[in-house]
């Protein structure tokens, strides 16, 4: 295994980075809202855990940490409450969920959507390939770091919503997808492991 910021991962450090810069840039205590956003990141661990909770008992799908691994890996890869949020725990599950999907593809472009989407070829219609490559390629170096932000603004989820399609009506709508993130990644042969 090779080390990406002191901790043993299972791809070459530079393939994380990638990963890192594009997922958290860097922050150890990101969450990632499939379908919804947050007003603003968690700034610790203790904060993080709270909103984690928070989407769980909402039945929220979510992504944890400086990797971004999305809930459907916990249990596979060793992750836990306990352990969301520790970079190195985070950083390990990140890159054994990115050389699972290398080994699956043989090709690092499709190992990115796969680390993305749970598939080849959702990542290039969205353009996460394409960002990680460029990260991988300008040799992005991460720093982490906290987010910073007022520590007294409760964080708050709000569903992605689009404007309204018919004239006259004000207003939006929720976006509703054909397929989730979340039903792509637990039918991924990758969830099934």
């Amino acid at each position: 295994m090779f080390e990406f910021l002191g901790c043993p991962v299972a791809v070459e450090p530079a393939h994380m980075q990638a990963v890192v810069a594009v997922e958290s840039a860097g922050n150890p205590f990101a969450v990632g809202v499939v379908g919804h956003y947050l007003n603003r990141q968690p700034r610790n661990a203790t904060e993080a855990l709270a909103l984690v909770q928070e989407l769980r008992s909402r039945g929220i799908n979510y992504s944890v940490g400086i990797a971004q691994v999305n809930k459907v890996n916990f249990a596979a890869y060793g992750l836990t409450d306990a352990n969301l949020f520790d970079r190195c725990a985070n950083l390990n599950a990140g890159s054994r969920i990115l050389a699972a999907c290398y080994a699956q593809h043989a090709a690092w472009d499709r190992a990115y959507s796969c680390y993305y989407s749970g598939n080849p070829r959702t990542g290039f219609s969205h353009g996460y390939v394409a960002k990680v490559q460029r990260h991988f390629n300008n040799g992005t170096v991460i720093n982490v770091a906290s987010a910073r932000t007022d520590a007294n603004t409760p964080i708050q989820i709000f569903p992605r919503t689009i404007p309204a399609k018919k004239s006259g009506q004000g207003g939006s709508k929720t976006i509703a997808k054909k397929q989730s993130l979340l039903a792509r990644r637990l039918s991924s042969s990758l969830a099934r492991k």
